[in-house]
């Protein structure tokens, strides 16, 4: 395994995770709402959903190595994607995220059903795969490693957002303050755009 590209990886989800989005967001005002335990479906589901999304795109990615052109035009629509959430996040008002999908008890596949529909987590997953498969090991063992290390870092951060982020609820819901976390979100997620931009597309194997 390249370290190299795995602390990239560690460093790009670490940024996705600080950053919240629907997964974080929902997970604490559910927990809020319906106690901690009620997350154990939830995230559960959130789980399936991310590793769903990631092995379908990662083997995608991987038939597609020695393709130049389909390997810029992935690159290109993750970067599309994660265009459109730094401009998105910098305008939202969270108490909205915050609202939304706990209008009644959440499960595993509500969970699960997320996954699909967060532009956020396509944006990451089509980065990450088309930046890491290959470094990671390549083919199946590429997008397994990727997948391995995304849980094994998503499912503690969405543990955490469980417990702690109840305690950022007023902070979210303040009228100022919570807009301002998420454009100083917006712009962490702005330094990680031009940082792949600068990178450039992944080159064929």
């Amino acid at each position: 395994m390249d370290t190299a590209a795995l602390s990239g990886l560690l460093l790009v989800l670490g940024v996705a995770l600080a950053t919240p989005g629907p997964n974080a967001l929902t997970a604490f005002a559910h927990a809020g709402m319906y106690g901690v335990r009620s997350n154990v479906s939830l995230i559960t589901g959130m789980a399936i959903g991310i590793f769903a999304i990631e092995f379908s795109v990662g083997l995608l990615i991987g038939a597609l190595q020695d393709n130049a052109l389909a390997l810029t035009v992935l690159h290109w629509v993750g970067m599309l994607f994660l265009g459109a959430m730094v401009v998105g996040m910098s305008r939202v008002q969270p108490s909205t995220l915050v609202s939304q999908h706990t209008e009644a008890m959440l499960g595993l596949k509500a969970g699960v059903a997320m996954q699909f529909m967060n532009g956020k987590e396509w944006a990451f997953v089509v980065i990450i795969m088309t930046q890491f498969v290959e470094p990671m090991g390549g083919g199946v063992t590429g997008v397994l490693t990727i997948i391995a290390v995304t849980l094994g870092v998503c499912i503690p951060a969405m543990v955490a957002w469980t417990f702690i982020g109840q305690r950022l609820n007023d902070v979210f819901l303040h009228p100022t303050r919570g807009p301002a976390v998420m454009r100083t979100c917006a712009a962490l997620l702005g330094l990680l755009w031009i940082a792949f931009l600068l990178q450039g597309p992944p080159s064929p194997a």
